[in-house]
């Protein structure tokens, strides 16, 4: 199967006054372990962490934490320790995530949402890099410049793949990938799509962190001439869901069975273009639309809102 394929317009969708083509790079047809974009935004930190030595590697994750799913998966595979720092209280029963990450020999600490918010600065994290030794921190999400330095990676392979395209999209939840991507050298043009609800200023964050990868040939206000960023895509916030949008998948789905969207942010993002597609909006005629996987997170959901029932897990299709 190829990971570059044709996506239909469900006919409510459609606007024959500005009709374009839509295309989807399956980055969730990738790494089996860390499909779409977190094997990319990994790659890096792990290398750093076998150069600097390290016995553990620990990071930060929700309950659901796609992140969190993927960083034990590939840890598993190592010879490093993993400690996950998860956001909330853990109860008697995990979700079937913390389940997975337990399950590949993770340890797991919860983490109130105070202490969440202040991750590496927190009295958690001193306090584990007391009781372990030669600890590696990955940021939430595969964050920082080695987790952009990765996806900056991944935009020269899916170039390389890839058609004439005038646009391409992509979800963000740190806003790592969209950095990395930014700072590819052959962007056509990118569109970013916040899951998070009160993301204003996360496009300065992106723009920053693109400008400072080493491998940047580009200032910010190049940067800025290259992305449009759109906060307005959270139906009602992070890993909410709206009527219209769960009317949207149910179309979608019909008409694109083999197109698996995650809940959280593929869907939102894709969504949105398929707004502004019907509203005339859309002004671009070949779109790429990138997959960044999180297909296991529809395990946080009822079965009966999932219209891919059978996308629980990334790579199980």
């Amino acid at each position: 199967m190829s990971v570059i394929q044709s996506l239909y317009v469900p006919e409510s969708f459609q606007n024959n006054a500005h009709p374009c083509e839509l295309f989807i790079y399956r980055g969730d047809l990738e790494h089996p372990q860390a499909p779409g974009n977190k094997w990319h935004k990994l790659k890096y930190h792990l290398l750093e962490a076998k150069r600097v030595n390290a016995q553990y590697i620990a990071t930060f994750g929700g309950p659901f934490s796609n992140h969190l799913h993927a960083f034990s998966a590939i840890l598993a595979e190592t010879e490093f320790k993993g400690i996950a720092i998860v956001r909330g209280e853990l109860h008697p029963t995990l979700t079937p995530t913390l389940i997975d990450v337990a399950n590949a020999g993770i340890e797991l600490w919860p983490c109130s949402r105070k202490d969440y918010r202040l991750a590496e600065n927190s009295n958690m994290v001193a306090q584990i890099n007391r009781l372990y030794p030669n600890v590696y921190w990955i940021p939430e999400g595969g964050g920082g410049q080695l987790g952009a330095r990765g996806c900056q990676d991944w935009a020269a392979d899916i170039d390389y793949l890839g058609d004439e395209y005038d646009a391409w999209v992509v979800s963000a939840g740190t806003g790592t990938t969209a950095s990395g991507l930014l700072a590819y050298d052959n962007l056509p043009y990118l569109h970013v799509v916040s899951a998070l609800k009160g993301a204003e200023s996360q496009s300065d964050e992106i723009l920053a962190l693109a400008e400072s990868l080493p491998q940047a040939h580009t200032t910010i206000d190049e940067l800025k001439h290259k992305m449009t960023f759109h906060c307005d895509a959270h139906e009602g916030g992070y890993a909410k869901q709206s009527k219209a949008l769960l009317a949207f998948l149910g179309a979608f789905a019909e008409l694109n069975p083999k197109q698996l969207l995650d809940p959280v942010y593929t869907s939102k993002a894709l969504f949105l273009v398929m707004q502004k597609i019907h509203r005339g909006e859309w002004p671009h005629r070949r779109t790429l639309f990138i997959h960044t996987g999180g297909l296991q997170g529809w395990r946080g959901y009822l079965p009966n809102v999932n219209p891919f029932i059978d996308s629980s897990v990334d790579g199980d299709k």
